[in-house]
């Protein structure tokens, strides 16, 4: 059971020495032209004032908020529960003005001053604490910028904020986050360059003291300058330079990044375009990256229904692990040509097709070719709009050589129940899964928070309900697999969608997607194929303020067969006085046949906010 009483903006712990120098100083910029223009005297120019607030303002803000957790055990295992409360009363204080003139330094200030009291308790079993705190709350912003109307424009800020996150079965997470940053331009026709820094440091401090509190600190510096030749030949230079440090997880590197570019627009009139690119990477620290890539870029438009582009991207890399497995070292060449026809104003051609060789060092080599051809048609008729679309896809993987471990960080997943995250292949290693949060501090655990399934032909893992993982929630996985063997896999993929938007709302629509893939030969290993036909069939209304959805999948596989019914509903509205109203409601039926198992997943989720006066704001879930 979670509640929400009341919340509004927060504070944070004091600034650390770094943060106070850099703010000290902006205040220095401004407080002391100030004090010289209030002196007697006479001043540069008749009527110009070295100081000047154009406006004032501040007011007074109190938070309130509460929550309740509990979990009963099932299993015969201690039953558990914690409470939170938060008291914040706090002062803020707005200024706008300028120093001798608007164009020579205008600045806003802000500043929230303030009290902090919470008390948390958690009850696990027999085992009881509690512990409360008192503080202070500050909180700044300061945003300055100088000379805007000369070709030289500048500007810097220092802002520092604090928010509480409220996370699913474990205590909130105070999250203080202090930014500075300096940006300065040069306009010029010809030789356009812009410097920009910036520092950031992110502490996390969770309200319960079993967890681990985290830290990150940002800092990055870039320069981006060039030359044009003329109207039609440009060239470009950037440069940029980043320190990242990351606590628990123990992450500590610097980068160095340029890039050199090159446009040259040809033709009769330059309606053609040629884009040359070389960059070059270099990261030291917890993991080691070095690479260097060429990439060229051709875009030709040959009428104007029919235009074509190719791309030729090489590339040389080699790159560190965190598990230690032996470094990465690749080259590979891709080569890729796109022609694309506009038969009617509604219908669209494109024909694709791409190259690519990979070998690495320590043996594997893969080529792989390939093409898609693609129909695409969009038409309004008297009812609405009628979309459809159809792809056709061959390619062909050619595997030779050892076999290498290779290890892959932070990749981009999404739990979506009762969907479990899945692997397909054999060349997944369960044991060195690791998750953690997209803020990359928090680390999730095995078998509390996820479970991990092994399969002959694949990986799944499963989120925990009684988690912290949340439903929709994007997660960061690390994992270690092997490439290599010598086989040849072929994949030829189908892909048919048609809907129609009526013009009340209604959308039915119909996907058909097929995959064949085959392996020779019979007996490699190192990958399986999975053959595929899903038919979904469903059906949306949208019309404030209702939304209903429904619909069926026959998903048809060789590695995990499933059908699933899916029905969702939602109900928004916006009050005359302000406030809003969401109640959303979603119910999955799923039938898996290897192994075979039946999930039914069922959410309701209310939401209420209500802007009592500005600064206070109300809202349940």
């Amino acid at each position: 059971m979670s509640r929400v009483i009341a919340y509004g903006s927060g504070a944070s712990r004091p600034v650390s020495p770094v943060v106070l120098l850099a703010a000290g100083i902006s205040l220095v910029l401004i407080v002391v032209p100030g004090l010289s223009g209030c002196k007697t005297g006479p001043q540069r120019r008749s009527g110009v004032k070295a100081f000047q607030l154009t406006d004032m303002g501040g007011y007074v803000e109190f938070v309130a908020r509460a929550r309740e957790t509990e979990q009963t055990s099932r299993v015969g295992t201690s039953d558990s529960r914690s409470e939170e409360t938060i008291f914040e009363e706090s002062l803020k204080l707005e200024f706008d003005g300028y120093v001798y003139h608007p164009n020579f330094l205008e600045f806003t200030v802000a500043g929230l001053f303030g009290l902090l009291q919470q008390e948390n308790e958690d009850v696990f079993g027999d085992r009881e604490r509690f512990d409360s705190e008192e503080g202070t709350i500050v909180e700044f912003d300061l945003d300055a910028g100088f000379f805007k109307k000369k070709p030289y424009p500048g500007s810097v800020f220092a802002r520092r904020h604090r928010r509480l996150e409220p996370r699913k079965f474990l205590s909130s997470l105070e999250t203080t986050t202090t930014n500075l940053g300096l940006t300065w331009q040069y306009v010029d026709e010809k030789m356009p360059s812009n410097v920009q820094f910036t520092h950031t440091e992110v502490d996390l401090a969770p309200l319960g003291d079993d967890d681990e509190a985290g830290f990150q600190s940002n800092t990055n510096f870039r320069l981006n300058t060039g030359y044009r030749f003329t109207d039609s030949n440009a060239l470009t230079f950037e440069y940029e330079h980043r320190s990242v440090e990351e606590r628990p997880f123990a992450l500590n590197y610097t980068s160095d990044e340029a890039t050199l570019s090159h446009q040259w627009d040809f033709g009769d009139g330059h309606q053609h375009r040629l884009d040359s690119e070389l960059n070059y990477f270099d990261q030291k620290g917890t993991y080691d990256i070095q690479r260097a890539r060429l990439r060229e870029t051709l875009r030709l438009w040959h009428s104007d229904d029919f235009r074509s582009w190719y791309i030729v991207d090489a590339l040389d890399r080699e790159q560190g692990t965190l598990t230690g497995v032996p470094p990465i070292s690749e080259q590979s060449i891709y080569f890729a040509a796109t022609a694309e026809h506009q038969f009617y104003e509604s219908l669209t051609s494109q024909l694709f097709a791409f190259y690519q060789t990979q070998d690495f060092e320590l043996g594997p080599k893969i080529d792989r070719v390939g093409g898609q051809v693609s129909v695409d048609y969009r038409k309004k008729n008297r009812w609405g709009r009628l979309s459809a679309n159809y792809r056709f896809r061959q390619q062909r993987e050619d595997r030779t050589g050892g076999e290498q471990d290779i290890e892959q960080i932070d990749e981009r997943r999404t739990f979506r129940d009762p969907e479990p995250i899945i692997f397909v292949g054999t060349d997944i290693n369960a044991t060195s899964i690791r998750i953690t949060a997209e803020d990359q501090v928090t680390v999730y655990q095995r078998e509390r928070d996820y479970e991990v399934r092994v399969f002959p032909d694949r990986v799944e893992i499963e989120r925990v309900p009684t988690g912290a993982i949340s439903d929709e929630e994007i997660v960061l996985v690390d994992y270690v697999f092997t490439i290599g063997g010598s086989f040849m896999l072929d994949t030829l993929t189908q892909h048919f969608s048609i809907r129609q938007d009526f013009k009340f709302g209604l959308a039915p629509y119909f996907r058909y997607s097929r995959q064949d893939q085959d392996i020779s030969p019979d007996d490699a290993t190192g990958a399986v194929a999975e053959n595929v036909r899903t038919n979904i069939v469903g059906v949306e209304y949208d019309r404030e303020p209702f939304r209903l959805t429904a619909d069926y999948e026959d998903h048809d596989s060789t590695i995990s067969p499933s059908r699933t019914i899916r029905l969702g509903a939602g109900y928004r509205r916006r009050f005359k006085f302000g406030a809003t109203g969401d109640l959303r409601a979603r119910w999955v039926h799923v039938n898996r046949f290897s192994p075979e198992r039946l999930t039914r997943f069922v959410t309701v989720e209310g939401r209420y906010r209500h802007q009592i006066i500005r600064g206070l704001v109300a809202e349940a879930v």
